[in-house]
């Protein structure tokens, strides 16, 4: 799977983070991802998730297999090689890390890093001696090419740029998948050598052609337009970055909530920087604005604190919670799920329609969290009768106040938790974090604002006083607003 590396954060006070995002860069820089188009790339490492490490012992005896696997290769006939096509080779070295740990997963060996670095170098010295074996032959135009896809995969930047040269001008009339492949490689590895009229013409001609993805010309616009703005060639660099913005919004659709979150960021953020270079402020705000709308409908409570982050950190006098929200187009929320409720008959946002209803993402161990309470059972008794339901959403942990707690225990405890803060509003609990994944909750506590239809109108990140008053006149906002008279709203 294809994913974003890299973001730009900025930290919000008065919240606690959680460990669902892999990564947390402090500052900006490109994204990469792994395509269809095989692009793979030295400058960045894939992150992915597995379990914990193994053992010394059964580490010793996964990289003793690896290595007798190895012996194994090494002495397989060379001649055998030679006559092979070109893209069989390449296919060989290509799927061979894949291959590997397939085998790693049958014999259910856990997972290690210094194992899996092996198995990567391994790759790379096959895709290398491959490479070495067709550099022999008197080539084919295809078989430059998948001389090119070897010598990428070898991480050999430069050869791989050369015969994708050579390929496509021994091809100049070809096209289709291969063609694509070529200049996508030859973008990104001209970009990185600073030969961005080279970059930018290839480039062109990607774009004009097919098949092209949307994710694989976010990535190709990023590299480009990143390369422009290193030489401070803004008005090169913000058509680049326009497309770039397109592109995240086609490719983010179906991506992870985390990942969408990385690509819509780093795109809005590359856009609006270089708005401001060219002294465009109302454009730049125009770009977040969005980004703030597009939270909002994911619904996204990370992408919204970035925008509205970013949105201080070029304007600290801007009012933050001045936001002009349009839902007239807004699709419905994800279901919350909850294993337990307390003080609260087991519901759906389905069944709350009609009523105005704010979800809060909280924990008992969440010092800022605590600060919030008082405030919702304000709302609560305030606003109770007039449509407004209050769900607080945590989950189990397994213990409080550094003791193990049961299941039972630790029911008990929230209920007399509940009971030492006078706290009437009902608690959805969960055994999992995947309401937190569906909305993209990042720290707590992360506060959603949901109006009589269904549409997320509001979302609030931490424990300030200014979340505290833009929250409390949304929620007056939603309370005078008429019920629908038609569901209209998409899911």
């Amino acid at each position: 799977m294809r994913e974003a590396l890299t973001q730009l954060i900025f930290d919000s006070v008065m919240t606690v983070s959680y460990d669902l995002k892999v990564s947390n860069p402090s500052g900006p820089s490109l994204v990469l991802m792994r395509s269809f188009i095989l692009i793979v790339l030295a400058l960045f490492a894939s992150f992915i998730a597995r379990p914990v490490g193994a053992q010394s012992g059964r580490v010793k005896d996964s990289l003793a297999v690896t290595n007798s696997d190895s012996t194994k290769t090494s002495a397989a006939s060379v001649e055998s090689n030679e006559s092979r096509p070109a893209a069989d080779l390449y296919d060989e070295a290509n799927n061979y890390t894949q291959k590997k740990f397939a085998e790693f997963e049958k014999l259910k060996m856990p997972y290690d890093e210094r194992l899996e670095e092996k198995i990567k170098r391994e790759q790379r010295d096959l895709a290398t001696r491959f490479a070495t074996v067709l550099t022999n032959r008197k080539l084919q135009p295809d078989e430059v090419y998948y001389l090119g896809l070897l010598y990428n995969l070898a991480r050999d930047f430069d050869h791989a740029m050369e015969s994708m040269q050579r390929y496509l001008k021994e091809k100049p009339d070809a096209s289709g998948e291969p063609v694509q492949n070529a200049r996508a490689i030859i973008v990104i590895q001209a970009a990185k050598k600073g030969l961005l009229p080279e970059a930018e013409a290839r480039l062109t001609d990607y774009a004009s052609n097919k098949p092209q993805l949307a994710e694989d010309r976010y990535t190709l616009e990023n590299w480009v337009a990143a390369g422009f703005f290193k030489l401070h060639d803004y008005e090169h660099a913000l058509s680049h970055a326009k497309q770039m913005w397109i592109a995240a919004k086609q490719t983010a659709k179906d991506k992870p909530p985390f990942t969408r979150d990385d690509i819509l960021n780093d795109a809005a953020g590359m856009l609006s920087e270089i708005d401001l270079k060219l002294k465009k402020k109302d454009d730049a705000f125009a770009v977040l604005h969005e980004l703030r709308g597009l939270a909002l409908s994911l619904p996204s409570g990370n992408l919204y604190k970035l925008a509205l982050l970013r949105q201080i950190q070029i304007d600290p006098n801007v009012d933050p919670f001045k936001f002009d929200d349009d839902s007239t187009s807004a699709s419905l929320p994800p279901e919350i799920t909850a294993n337990e409720w307390i003080d609260q008959a087991p519901t759906k946002l389905a069944d709350l329609r009609g009523h105005v209803v704010l979800l809060d993402f909280w924990a008992t161990w969440c010092g800022p969290c605590r600060t919030t309470l008082p405030r919702l059972q304000k709302w609560h008794e305030a606003y109770q009768d007039r449509g407004l339901v209050i769900l607080g959403l945590t989950t189990f942990e397994g213990e409080a106040e550094g003791r193990r707690l049961t299941r039972a225990q630790e029911l008990d405890y929230m209920r007399q938790f509940k009971k030492k803060f006078s706290l009437s509003y009902g608690f959805a609990v969960s055994d999992a974090k995947n309401n937190d994944r569906n909305y993209s909750v990042s720290s707590i506590p992360t506060t959603f604002l949901i109006d009589r239809r269904g549409v997320v109108r509001f979302i609030s990140v931490g424990a300030s006083e200014f979340e505290s008053a833009a929250l409390n006149k949304m929620i007056k906002k939603l309370i005078n607003e008429p019920p629908p008279k038609v569901a209209s709203i998409k899911r």
